[in-house]
């Protein structure tokens, strides 16, 4: 901005002196024939060069200037980023920062939208993984529609590519997988998803501490698994292969060596069970589970 002020002080000093010296030399008298001519010329000079020296700077303030106000709008409406700036608030900085440079760096609508769009996946990649470590300290209810949304966004990747579900389930160890599930992820499921993770960070922001779980937590977990064990031996093995897959979820390296159609069909039919829960103990056992 201060080059820019710069450039056209020199422009409208450029321009005094050339009517002074036009003035000068009609004689402060009106300025005819060729001596008309000329001064005009020496105008439309003066002009043609200061809008040429001043066109990049200009350009350039006026990009930053939306960027800014573009990333402020994003932040201050959206329920996702507000949430972040809230639980995480140095890493929604530099996602802000990050927004800024990327908008001040393009030109058409179409680049726009595509940088908007890649900050909305880095956010909610952001938002899944703080939001897991933090669902201890977080709402039963928020727990609850986590595990709908993941739910759904576990269906909606199976249909497409069963693969893209690792993405989901094993965030920090898979990243560009995960960035591809997002990706693909558009329209009611994802903006679910991502209203999830933002009632997760929400409420676990308003609490310091770890929510307490019930004292019939692990009893009410345990019941839960019994009930569902032979529908799980039925679709998936003995109890040992169930075993390794449910260690699979939780560990990046045993999924690795499961198929990531039966991986992601498994993590279906074990959240499907745990949202049958009664609701007095879904939601503790859910934050336990998701949390892990």
């Amino acid at each position: 901005m201060t080059q820019t002020i710069w450039i056209w002080a020199a422009l409208a000093a450029l321009a005094v002196l050339t009517a002074l010296a036009a003035a000068w030399w009609g004689r402060l008298r009106f300025v005819r024939g060729r001596r008309a001519v000329l001064a005009l010329a020496a105008f439309l000079a003066a002009g043609a060069v200061g809008g040429f020296l001043a066109r990049a700077p200009l350009t350039e303030h006026l990009r930053q200037e939306y960027a800014a106000s573009r990333a402020e709008d994003l932040f201050r409406t959206g329920g996702l980023l507000r949430a972040l700036v809230q639980a995480e608030p140095e890493r929604a900085a530099l996602l802000r920062q990050r927004l800024t440079r990327g908008l001040a760096a393009t030109g058409d609508g179409a680049e726009r939208l595509a940088v908007e769009e890649r900050m909305q996946d880095e956010a909610t990649a952001l938002a899944l993984a703080a939001g897991l470590a933090r669902l201890g300290n977080a709402s039963d209810e928020s727990a609850a529609r986590l595990a709908e949304a993941l739910l759904a966004a576990l269906k909606e990747l199976s249909a497409a590519d069963a693969t893209l579900c690792v993405g989901l389930l094993h965030p920090d160890a898979q990243a560009q997988l995960q960035a591809a599930a997002l990706t693909s992820m558009r329209g009611d499921v994802r903006r679910k998803f991502d209203d999830a993770l933002a009632l997760v960070l929400a409420s676990s922001a308003l609490r310091p501490q770890a929510a307490p779980f019930p004292a019939r937590a692990d009893a009410a977990l345990a019941e839960m698994f019994g009930e569902n064990l032979p529908a799980f031996q039925e679709s998936y093995g003995d109890p040992k292969k169930v075993q390794a897959l449910f260690a699979a979820l939780s560990d990046p390296a045993q999924a690795a060596r499961v198929a990531p159609e039966t991986l992601c069909a498994f993590a279906q039919d074990l959240l499907s069970a745990l949202l049958r829960m009664p609701p007095a103990e879904r939601g503790a056992g859910l934050r336990r589970l998701l949390g892990a």
